[in-house]
């Protein structure tokens, strides 16, 4: 049993080792020296990870006391970000800016820090690109996508400090640091969650408005599931309390293409019921029925 970090959990856990192979000097060598090569197992999400751990006799350091502390290298792969959580959904991020982000954090993982400052300034150059945003320099671009609605003030100045660090990576070879690097990360996976991401934790779990048919057709073919078969029953009726989440506006067109998708047999599950009094409106409307 060893205790090692794990990328998935984020924190020190329990692992089992599942391999290891040692090499090390010889007996007659001057100077010692060993290496382990291992295969770890984390005990918690049963993920598995390659380690290496190195160590002779000039790795030590001394404490306040003067007392000798020795220390030792350890490398993984597939190589992690200490703390790091991986993004939710990050499929759903557009495929440019994805692979801009997702080989900056590999940048960051292999401590290639000047390519991860410019990768980090690249992420919104991406982000402008995929929101059609001109302008002659990504300064402009960044102000208009706060004209635009897309960020904040507030947003736009802290990708304004990305953008110099991008440039002093760029055009004054500057290693950023990785806390700089790991507080730039910070910024630009909120901005890629609150621009595309944040809707799908939203309609998972919250009771989001809904202002397009394909999702009150899915909505509505989800909930005529449990409507017994051929009971005659009104959109509201059969949405009951989610009938609240149609903007009010919306509802003749949507009752309209509802028919005229049943009509051309794109919904088969449902057929047309007459039009009368429903035990909730006081007036006539069009009601459906489960086949």
């Amino acid at each position: 049993m060893v205790k090692d970090y794990c990328p998935f959990c984020c924190r020190n856990t329990n692992h089992s080792s599942l391999f290891k192979k040692t090499i090390n000097s010889s007996q007659n060598d001057d100077f010692y020296w060993s290496k382990d090569y291992e295969i770890i197992q984390c005990n918690g999400c049963d993920n598995i990870q390659f380690r290496t751990v190195y160590e002779d006799e000039s790795m030590r350091d001394y404490d306040e006391f003067r007392g000798e502390i020795y220390y030792e290298d350890k490398d993984y792969f597939p190589k992690n970000l200490l703390r790091h959580n991986s993004i939710n959904y990050a499929h759903e991020i557009p495929v440019k800016i994805r692979i801009v982000y997702f080989e900056t954090v590999e940048a960051l993982k292999n401590k290639i820090y000047l390519l991860a400052g410019v990768g980090l300034r690249a992420v919104i150059e991406a982000i402008c690109l995929e929101q059609n945003i001109p302008g002659r320099n990504l300064e402009i671009k960044i102000n208009k996508l706060v004209q635009n609605n897309l960020i904040t003030k507030k947003d736009a100045s802290l990708l304004h400090s990305i953008r110099f660090l991008g440039n002093d990576s760029v055009h004054e070879m500057a290693v950023p640091n990785e806390q700089k690097l790991r507080i730039a990360l910070d910024i630009i996976e909120s901005l890629l969650k609150n621009l595309y991401l944040i809707d799908i934790d939203a309609n998972k779990h919250l009771d989001t408005m809904i202002s397009n048919y394909d999702d009150f057709k899915r909505l509505i073919i989800k909930k005529f599931v449990p409507v017994p078969q051929h009971e005659e029953k009104s959109l509201r009726e059969v949405l009951g309390k989610d009938f609240r989440r149609i903007e009010q506006t919306y509802i003749p067109n949507f009752t309209q293409e509802l028919v005229d998708d049943i009509n051309n047999n794109v919904i088969t599950f449902i057929s047309i019921g007459q039009i009368q009094n429903s035990s909730v409106e006081n007036t006539p409307v069009q009601h459906f029925k489960k086949n």
